[in-house]
């Protein structure tokens, strides 16, 4: 049996949405209608459905974020970091190292979706 996981977003504004998730991961939309949009996003698909209410969910305090977020794993954080902030996210917790090794940080989308980024420890287990 074949499984796959599809997170799905609500947006306010799905032309704004699809333009930020297509140029922040170098993609572009798989399927368009007027009310969800579709995007090949590392082996899934992310739905982005245009809702009245968005899914806003980065607060000031990092420890008041919703547990809902979605997960990016990169290989290059600062380069992650540089283009997201130029895409107009904002920067809501900088690039810290843990103490596994791995680096992270915690970005908006234009909604106020918690984007969780990690970059693994090169040379952790």
């Amino acid at each position: 049996m074949k499984t796959t996981l599809q997170p799905v977003v609500r947006v306010s504004d799905l032309n704004r949405s699809i333009e930020f998730y297509a140029r922040l991961f170098e993609i572009k939309q798989r399927v368009r209608t007027e009310q969800w949009a579709e995007l090949p996003v590392g082996g899934t698909n992310l739905l982005l459905l245009k809702a009245d209410q968005p899914q806003k969910q980065v607060a000031e305090d990092t420890s008041k974020t919703s547990p809902c977020y979605l997960g990016v794993e990169t290989d290059d954080l600062d380069a992650f970091h540089s283009k997201i902030v130029a895409l107009g996210s904002r920067c809501v917790q900088p690039p810290l190292k843990q103490q596994n090794g791995d680096r992270i940080a915690i970005y908006d989308d234009p909604d106020g979706l918690a984007l969780h980024v990690t970059e693994p420890d090169k040379f952790g287990v």
